[in-house]
């Protein structure tokens, strides 16, 4: 598993495609006078590639969540709840340092290998081998071997034109 996601990291390296920021969710914090807000601090760098993140030292992550990070706009009337809660999140990571338009991966997972044939983790384990499945709901039967999974993503991400 480290080969491979190291071999994917260098090949994404020698391609001159920059990594994304990596993340961590640091919810608001009373302070003595006020309450800090929310921000997403970076933790590392890393290529989203389907179902997971290589990072920057060759390790492999669970995608989590993605967003772009962006200044507040004035003070809007929300259609829904939601809406709110994505933009309050795109504000912390300007809050944390990232600048606008920045892509930040957020509640990613590391990979244990104890837990893969749980229905929680795109990984599993099929005849001994590693594989990866676009869902982790989705039937191991449709899982693909990782190297040739993550082969696969590196090539479209290098380029992305010949997938199309």
């Amino acid at each position: 598993m480290r080969a491979a996601a190291a071999e994917a990291a260098q090949q994404l390296r020698a391609a001159a495609i920059e990594p994304d920021a990596v993340a961590e969710y640091e919810p608001p914090r009373r302070r003595f006078i006020g309450t800090r807000a929310a921000r997403m601090r970076e933790i590392g760098r890393a290529w989203k590639l389907g179902a997971l993140l290589v990072t920057d030292e060759g390790e492999l992550l669970i995608a989590g969540e993605t967003l772009r990070a962006h200044e507040p706009p004035p003070i809007l009337g929300y259609t829904s709840e939601s809406a709110r809660e994505r933009d309050a999140l795109r504000h912390s990571a300007i809050r944390g340092g990232f600048t606008e338009g920045t892509t930040v991966h957020w509640a990613t997972q590391p990979i244990d290998l104890d837990a893969l044939d749980a229905d929680s983790t795109p990984l599993a384990v099929r005849d001994g081998a590693l594989v990866v499945r676009w869902s982790p709901r989705a039937p191991l039967s449709s899982a693909m071997p990782l190297q040739a999974y993550l082969a696969e993503r590196v090539e479209l991400a290098i380029a992305p034109d010949r997938g199309a």
